[in-house]
């Protein structure tokens, strides 16, 4: 099975952002809990290139997501790799709200590591 290697879930609020995230790279996932698990289910992987904190709190306008994962990242590189995976191993466009492959920074020439996109 897919693993994200994030910390949570947590519920998806300002305050728990602001409590738990810090301005720095790295990745998230947003979904919703499972009601008969209580398992968070993946609907959206993203990424921050700088920082993690302010990137989450502007899809607090996305009311479907009730629950949120993360983790930091070394670098914007390192966020991006991740996404990658993240979005590859949960299913991409066919199982995932985030439909596009991860877009790469601008002016970068970076590949992805799962599909050299």
């Amino acid at each position: 099975m897919a693993s994200l290697e994030m910390k949570g879930p947590f519920d998806f609020t300002r305050e728990k952002v602001d409590l738990l995230v810090e301005k720095v790279p790295g990745n998230f996932a947003l979904g919703k809990y499972d009601p008969a698990t209580k398992k968070m289910v993946v609907h959206w992987v993203g990424r921050a290139d700088e920082d993690l904190n302010a990137t989450l709190k502007e899809f607090l306008r996305k009311p479907q997501y009730h629950a949120f994962k993360f983790s930091e990242a070394t670098d914007a590189k390192a966020a991006y790799e991740k996404e990658c995976r993240n979005w590859h191993d949960f299913g991409g466009k066919v199982k995932l709200d985030s439909k596009q492959h991860p877009a790469k920074p601008e002016g970068v020439d970076w590949e992805c590591p799962k599909c050299g996109a």
